[in-house]
């Protein structure tokens, strides 16, 4: 029997908390006849003991009020509410339980802030269905405060290595893929990874490998222009995030990878060989001025190099790319014809207003 009675209390505490604040004991019995079924009911007679209970209890979701109430009507109630600092508080369902008031006083009831209506009459589906939309919004609201609180508490750089953390990297991502946009520009990323690290781990100990990490950081970012963004976003993950083109960073990707195998790493007077291998994605290739997609596009990449076997660069396939004026210049100063060929649709095109300018001035 006990066991019973512990799993009904259970179910009870898990059920959406729901305040119903009236001064009619009848009305309060109604809405409860008609939702103690599908949330936990709690009940204030006034307004007053209506806020005291909000600030102090934080699992309430929704609020049902009346307006006609003593101590503080429901509209005192409302102000008080959106007017908190709490954004938990400011945020709450209000559904304001409607008598036989006018079209004016629902307005002002909107007004201060009420999300809905319902009447003493109201039926029980109804009544559910209103309440139960209510709870969804509230708890979409809290999971929105709570990744903007995870954001601005998100540390900008790593304490061991003093590199920028996953966390900036997404940020200046999003600024460049923004300014980008504006400006017709492009944003690179390159995501470098030592090979082999949990062998290196087994065999060294997770401390040296730690500061093994933190060195070589520390050498890629030398080789790097000061306002590079360069970040360790993950267990021996770099990060690097540039404002040009994928024949631009080619060679550079190519060159960190070279600084690994070649770095002079020794453990217990042993010489450590080391490898990494490297995804790259580009605005242009992969995920528009998305971040995100940007992100996804390099960590494919990198798998994909890691599954080769590493010591390895995985680039975009730069013809499905729209390629930039700039870039075909480039191409056929080095006589690659053959890369730009297939893009000159899409560079006529880029030329056009050119084009057509010149030939009015020859004109």
């Amino acid at each position: 029997m006990s066991d019973v009675v512990t799993r009904d209390v259970a179910e009870v505490e898990c059920l959406p908390r729901v305040l119903v604040v009236d001064d009619s004991r009848i009305v309060r019995a109604t809405i409860r006849k008609h939702l103690a079924n599908m949330f936990e009911i709690v009940e204030e007679e006034d307004g007053i003991a209506g806020w005291e209970r909000l600030v102090s209890d934080d699992q309430v979701f929704v609020l049902i009020s009346d307006l006609t109430m003593p101590r503080l009507d429901g509209f005192g109630l409302l102000d008080r509410i959106r007017k908190s600092q709490d954004h938990r508080l400011k945020g709450i369902p209000v559904i304001i339980i409607s008598g036989e008031e006018d079209a004016d006083t629902k307005a002002r009831a909107v007004d201060r802030g009420a999300n809905d209506f319902i009447t003493k009459s109201t039926d029980r589906t109804e009544m559910v269905s209103r309440v139960s939309a209510a709870v969804k919004l509230a708890k979409a609201s809290r999971e929105l405060q709570r990744l903007a609180l995870a954001r601005e508490q998100a540390p900008v750089l790593e304490v061991q290595s003093g590199l920028a953390s996953r966390h900036l990297l997404e940020l200046e991502a999003s600024k460049s893929l923004a300014s980008a946009k504006r400006h017709r520009g492009e944003v690179t990323l390159v995501l470098l990874a030592l090979d082999g690290i949990d062998a290196l781990k087994a065999r060294l100990g997770e401390a040296p490998v730690a500061q093994l990490v933190s060195m070589i950081g520390q050498t890629l970012s030398g080789k790097l222009r000061k306002d590079e963004t360069f970040a360790l976003v993950d267990e021996a993950v770099f990060g690097l995030l540039l404002s040009c083109s994928i024949n631009q960073c080619g060679s550079l990707s190519d060159r960190l990878l070279q600084t690994v195998t070649q770095a002079r790493v020794t453990f217990r007077g042993e010489r450590i060989q080391l490898s990494a291998s490297v995804g790259v994605s580009n605005s242009r290739t992969d995920g528009g001025y998305d971040a995100s997609a940007l992100l996804v596009a390099a960590e494919s990449r990198l798998s994909a190099a890691r599954e080769a076997g590493g010591n390895q660069v995985k680039l975009p396939d730069i013809s499905m790319a729209a390629m930039d004026i700039q870039t075909a210049l480039s191409l056929l100063y080095e006589g690659k014809q053959e890369l730009v060929t297939p893009h000159l649709p899409h560079l006529l095109s880029e030329l056009a207003p050119l084009l057509q300018l010149a030939g009015l001035s020859a004109s």
